[in-house]
């Protein structure tokens, strides 16, 4: 009874612990996902492939665009944090 009590208390805390955040995330998380995709598209066939990857990575900056809008500071560090592997993405 006390572990299914302790298990309960611990998955309450993680919930109102997660419902607490603003959904922001690090600024070198959003980069990682920006160079993943970026990646996506340098290694894409050319073709349709290539283009669909294209499109994936436009509608996802739009996306973060619009969800970081009016933080400068913000999209300043994530522009430095994705310089950092932008290379690596591209497979140079």
């Amino acid at each position: 009874m006390k572990k299914n009590l302790l298990l309960l208390s611990a998955i309450v805390l993680f919930l109102s612990l997660g419902a607490c955040s603003d959904g922001k995330k690090s600024a070198k998380s959003v980069a990682q996902e920006w160079c993943d995709l970026n990646g996506k598209v340098a290694k894409a066939a050319d073709g349709p492939d290539k283009e669909a990857a294209r499109a994936t990575l436009k509608k996802w900056e739009d996306k973060m665009e619009a969800k970081y809008k009016g933080d400068e500071a913000f999209k300043d560090e994530m522009e430095k944090e994705a310089e950092k592997c932008e290379a690596a993405s591209e497979g140079r």
